[in-house]
This record gives structure tokens, C-alpha cells and sequence, in this order.
């Protein structure tokens, strides 16, 4: 219920914003590239690229909720979670299936199912999690990671 209703309130602003420019809102093929970029640079702990997806401040609400101010800080979490929160033997992540949901010209979110390999191809773990982009200048980045198994 907490999460819920932080989440409402994160969303609030963005929900009716006008457009930003006067380009159209972006086909999900865009979406599910930006995610597959996003994965791809957690597999390879490439941080460099993990934090230049994201518009500043991020919230990831995995397990307690935290609001990161800037990239430096991001990158610290991201790296600790990277190097000690994921399953032993981890060696990429695989989207199993992904859902756009628009909330306005310029917010939307991706539902993400995805699975956590080992080496051997077999699967370790199965994760599910709402990721939150906005438009800013033209660009559409992550701006809240919220885990949802």
C-alpha cells in the first residue's frame, strides 16, 4: 500500500503535463530499446552507461525506497546491488516479456518481465519491475526503478 501511493505521488506531476515538443509519442520498438540497452549495460556492470540512461534525481524502490540526487550516487547503489545483490553465479538477464503503458506525451512506464542466467544458460532467478522514463529536453530516460516480485 506504501508503495502504491508513494508511486501515485511520484507520478503526479507527469501524468498531465502538456508535450514538450512537437514530435509524437515514441513507437514501443523505441521503449524496449532503451530496456534492452538498460540490460545489456547491467550485464556487463558497464556503470558509465548505466547512469547515463537515467535523469536525475532517481528513486529505486527496491526494498526500502531511495532517492539518489545525482550519477555519482547512483552509480554507488547500482554498483553495490550489481556486485552484491544479485544471485551468485549471475551472468546476463533476458526480457521474457514487456508491456508500454503511456501516461502522458511525455511519462511512461515499462512493465518488464525478465530472467537472471548463470553461465550454463540456466535460469537463476525470474524478476518483474516497473521502470519509469520522462521526457526532458527531448530525451526520454529512467527516472524511477520500482521492483515488483
Amino acid at each position: 500500500m506504501k508503495r502504491s501511493i508513494l508511486l501515485l505521488f511520484l507520478m503526479l506531476p507527469f501524468v498531465n503535463q502538456a508535450q514538450s515538443s512537437t514530435s509524437s509519442f515514441p513507437s514501443k520498438e523505441f521503449f524496449v530499446q532503451k530496456w534492452e540497452n538498460y540490460i545489456s549495460a547491467f550485464t556487463k556492470a558497464d556503470y558509465e552507461t548505466l547512469g547515463n540512461q537515467f535523469q536525475y534525481p532517481v528513486t529505486l524502490m527496491v526494498g526500502s525506497p531511495m532517492i539518489l540526487q545525482d550519477k555519482s550516487s547512483f552509480l554507488e547503489v547500482i554498483k553495490r546491488f550489481r556486485e552484491k545483490g544479485v544471485e551468485p553465479g549471475y551472468a546476463y538477464s533476458k526480457t521474457d516479456a514487456i508491456e508500454l503503458v503511456k501516461l502522458s506525451e511525455s511519462a511512461c512506464y515499462l512493465d518488464a518481465y525478465f530472467s537472471r542466467y548463470n553461465s550454463a544458460n540456466e535460469i537463476i532467478a525470474k524478476g518483474r519491475g516497473l521502470y519509469f522514463l520522462k521526457k526532458t529536453n527531448d530525451e526520454w530516460k529512467f527516472h524511477v526503478n520500482m521492483a515488483v516480485n
